[in-house]
């Protein structure tokens, strides 16, 4: 027994790491620190090319960079996971399963999506920045599921509906990151290609009518299927377990969003719950690779200064802020409830929390900058990305109005 415990120690700090998502934060630690001690090595690290292939990546020397494995690889986990729990909470009982559950998150997200918008564009055309970025509206419509979940129970306490509500919002809002990913930031599109999506999900209802329950069968052929289809055709191709997820066998009701389950040897119930089982903690210690290649930001003077950094944070801060605060008092204007133990004025708290954009605002702006629509945002990536972690700054900021709005934690 005593030989087993450094073993179930180690497995006990991991979990712990997992949980605060401290693997994400070390990278992005890393990455500021390389970068700003040496911001050439750093580039041509992640962006060295590991590989040729001409045929998969058309631009520069053909060349499979660390980035580009994180950022069209890696992340097709992350969202994946991400799809899994939009797709359980249409389910019986999910937080989204009704007219009534769905109207009040539903449009308390529209106001965290269009407030940051908003924003964005009004400071846009008061600062008139060059060179110009306004293709970069969706940048600040992100909200971090973790960070925000985290800093939610540090404000309200775990027991809190506020918690629950915030991450609704924050599933919701991924949705709609993910439709905005596929449309808006896809210049050219190739539509002959999406006949392999076509077949992917073809194949995939196939094997659940079939009865296949292990997720394998989906993964391994579902996915690449969507993934070349989704990247030949011009969107972007971290997205191709999205139209993949909903047909994996699952429950017949929703457990909870982010359930953990538990039981006999703590096998999930259902295909859907064991591939999020089996992949959630590969993406939470893969996403220390995701912020070290994406997070790698000069904090020079120009950056701290740029307009862009200060549009991106502002635009996340106040958007999400009054957006998700005003479209709720208009929800409750119209006579929708919120949950039980929910306040209106506590509202302003969660959507300064909803504006830590962090980890969906980083992919963004690396998505938005790569389509090459305009090159010259280019020179102001940098200060995009600031201005993403500098949205960490809404937790302490939502900590005081907390504490100003007489929130009692609930633990």
């Amino acid at each position: 027994m005593a030989t087993s415990n450094p073993v179930h120690l180690a497995v006990k700090v991991i979990s712990i790491l997992r949980e605060f998502a401290v693997f994400l934060l070390l990278g992005t630690f890393v990455a500021l620190a390389w970068a700003n001690l040496d911001f050439a090595g750093y580039e041509h690290f992640i962006e060295s090319s590991l590989f040729h292939a001409g045929w998969l990546i058309h631009e520069g020397d053909g060349g499979v960079s660390l980035h580009f494995l994180f950022n069209d690889v890696f992340m097709v986990l992350f969202f994946g996971v991400a799809m899994k729990e939009v797709s359980e909470s249409f389910l019986p009982g999910g937080a989204l399963s009704s007219v009534r559950k769905l109207a009040m998150p539903a449009l308390a997200t529209a106001g965290g999506v269009l407030g940051p918008i908003l924003i964005f564009f009004v400071l846009h055309s008061l600062l008139r920045p060059e060179p110009s970025f306004s293709g970069g509206w969706a940048i600040p419509t992100a909200t971090d599921i973790a960070y925000s979940w985290l800093a939610a129970g540090m404000i309200f306490g775990r027991r809190h509906p506020a918690v629950t509500f915030l991450l609704v919002l924050a599933v919701l809002d991924d949705l709609v990151g993910m439709i905005i990913i596929a449309t808006v930031y896809t210049p050219d599109v190739h539509l002959a290609w999406l006949g392999l999506v076509v077949l992917a999900v073809v194949l995939c209802e196939w094997m659940r009518q079939k009865g296949v329950t292990s997720f394998w069968p989906y993964i391994l052929l579902g996915g690449p299927l969507s993934w070349f289809g989704l990247h030949f055709t011009g969107v972007h191709a971290a997205l191709s377990l999205v139209p993949v997820i909903p047909f994996l066998p699952h429950g017949e009701r929703d457990a909870g969003l982010f359930e953990e389950i538990r039981g006999n040897g703590g096998d999930p119930r259902d295909t859907m719950t064991r591939f999020e089982h089996f992949f959630k903690p590969i993406v939470d210690l893969g996403l220390f690779g995701f912020g070290l290649t994406n997070a790698g930001v000069l904090l020079n003077g120009e950056a701290f200064s740029g307009k862009a950094t200060w549009i991106i944070l502002l635009s996340l801060l106040i958007g999400k802020t009054l957006g998700i605060f005003g479209f709720a008092a208009v929800g409750r204007g119209l006579g929708l409830e919120l949950p039980e133990g929910l306040r209106l004025r506590q509202m302003l708290a969660l959507g300064m929390i909803a504006g830590i954009g962090f980890t969906v605002a980083l992919f963004v702006t690396t998505v938005y900058v790569g389509t090459g629509t305009n090159p010259e945002v280019h020179h102001i990536a940098g200060q995009l990305k600031l201005g993403a972690l500098l949205s960490f700054s809404a937790a302490p900021l939502a900590f005081l109005m907390g504490k100003l709005l007489g929130v009692e934690r609930r633990l």
